[in-house]
């Protein structure tokens, strides 16, 4: 509880992690590090693995990422294959 205000800290589980990074990637493809701070998932890896065995068709693409001192990282890239965003925004919604 949180000794200023007298509420409880709202928890950030599994499943909201799951919801947010589903509603992100409506918007468009997002890397790891977009994922983890857009959605507060310490490790969307980990949800968008479950995401993919609940059926949602996200696909990694690898981009190549230059770094500040010129070096070149390869990162990936997910994008959500949707048929109808209408469903991600219900799910999002509950």
């Amino acid at each position: 509880m949180d000794k200023t205000t007298n509420t409880q800290p709202r928890y950030n589980g599994i499943e909201g992690q799951r919801l947010a990074i589903l509603h992100r990637l409506t918007k468009g493809p997002a890397t790891v590090e977009q994922l983890s701070t857009d959605c507060n998932a310490p490790d969307p890896r980990a949800r968008v693995h479950e995401l993919r065995c609940d059926g949602h068709r996200i696909e990694t693409q690898m981009i190549d990422r230059t770094n500040p001192d010129g070096s070149v990282n390869r990162v990936g890239l997910y994008v959500l294959s949707v048929t109808d965003n209408r469903q991600c925004e219900l799910n999002f919604n509950q």
